[in-house]
């Protein structure tokens, strides 16, 4: 095949056109949501808030409802403070995890953006060599078409005169081929190049566009946090207003609830009075387990004997007694065998029995709903003698159980 044919048939193939910009094709990323792995530690830190409020009986002796209303109010609003101050932290952890996958988000579309800028100077530049290649082919496919004998190796090898002629016209001829073989090959490498590069082009552009929807998806869960974060806190902001508004009344009523516990403790001193005078010239055995019958078996202690911290106050007031956790209406049983030296109404103990055992012993039941028996009779160990109520100053039904030894209060649960 002559140089000629060939050159237009590398015409035939090619499609004259100026450069043009790659297109573009449109990517797009999912980023997945990340769910906080702080639930089930969020769980467990609300079970240690619960386990950590104090209830009014380990706080304060036998209160009044007022006090152990305000008390407990204090101790949920304390409770949501809390929960609300966890929630606070661990938007903040979320917040700059966030803060973190957005500022590497923006660095990487940054640079993503700077490599799409730069791949597509180089295909400006590529795509331009290319078309002057092209234009050279058409030249030279024109004018091979135009002057065909003058590339006709034959015709030029018959008119040389001698053989040095003969070489030079060969040589001139093999030069001609050559340079007309280079300006293709060159021609078929920049198209090569400059289709790779749109490629490459069309994928960074994808790209950086896929990463871009993650910054805008990473930015938008990081305003959500944060929007979430200002509620909570103003949420903490109203807690803790109302926490002082709480802690005000207390204080201010402090001499009120003084007066309560005052007249508590006198009720207190007349009963050891009245087992003082009764149980003149009998002789205290010492406390052994078992020798009082528990008054509603199976019942938990809620609250044992001993001094108690004010949690406002932070005055020392002594519980002289032990609680158990009963339904209204759950029948008490007598501690032991005795006599009943008191049945009725007492001030703060509200509906009390008093029961005197003998050997200087007595036990006192107290809050009950109804007492069954009256002063006077004589009481079995076991026997039901009243039922567990809510009266007087308390939170709550349960049974307040006391042991005096000489009038005195003293721990019930060696006895039991």
């Amino acid at each position: 095949m002559s140089v000629a044919a060939a050159l237009a048939v590398a015409l035939a193939c090619l499609t004259p056109a100026a450069p043009a910009a790659a297109t573009t094709g449109a990517g797009t990323a999912a980023a997945a949501k990340k769910q906080t792995p702080a639930d089930q530690q969020r769980e467990q830190r609300k079970a240690q808030i619960k386990a950590q409020i104090s209830t009014l009986k380990d706080q304060v002796e036998e209160a009044s409802a007022e006090e152990a209303d305000l008390l407990g109010k204090l101790d949920d609003v304390k409770a949501k403070r809390a929960e609300l101050d966890d929630k606070v932290a661990e938007l903040d952890g979320r917040i700059d995890d966030v803060q973190a996958k957005v500022d590497a988000g923006s660095d990487l579309f940054d640079r993503l953006t700077a490599e799409l800028v730069h791949t597509e100077l180089k295909l400006d530049a590529a795509t331009h060599q290319e078309f002057q290649a092209k234009l050279e082919l058409r030249d030279r496919a024109i004018n091979a078409y135009i002057h065909p004998a003058a590339l006709s190796a034959a015709g030029m090898m018959l008119r040389a005169g001698n053989l040095r002629q003969m070489a030079a016209t060969q040589g001139y001829y093999r030069a001609m081929v050559s340079r007309q073989r280079d300006v293709l090959d060159r021609y078929t490498v920049l198209k090569d190049q400059t289709e790779s590069l749109r490629q490459d082009v069309v994928k960074k552009r994808d790209d950086t566009k896929a990463q871009q929807d993650v910054v805008l998806h990473q930015r938008s869960l990081l305003e959500g946090a944060r929007a979430e974060q200002d509620s909570v806190r103003r949420e903490v902001l109203g807690e803790e207003a109302q926490e002082q508004s709480l802690l005000t009344e207390i204080r201010d009523r402090k001499s009120e609830f003084e007066e309560q516990i005052g007249a508590l403790q006198a009720e207190s001193s007349a009963i050891s009075q009245l087992l003082q005078g009764i149980q003149v010239g009998q002789i205290a055995l010492p406390p052994g387990n078992g020798r009082l019958a528990s008054p509603i078996p199976g019942a938990h202690v809620t609250s044992t004997f001993g001094p108690r911290m004010h949690p406002i106050f932070h005055e020392v007031r002594m519980h002289t007694g032990v609680d158990f956790g009963a339904g209204s209406g759950t029948p008490i049983h007598a501690a032991g065998d005795g006599i009943v030296v008191y049945a009725g109404p007492r001030g703060g103990y509200g509906n009390a029995t008093v029961i005197d055992h003998g050997s200087s012993l007595a036990t006192l039941y107290g809050h009950q709903s109804a007492v069954y028996v009256t002063v006077g009779q004589r009481v079995s160990r076991g026997q039901v003698i009243g039922a567990v109520g809510c009266t007087g100053f308390c939170t709550g039904p349960h049974l307040h159980f006391e042991v005096r030894v000489n009038g005195s209060p003293v721990d019930p649960l060696p006895y039991l």
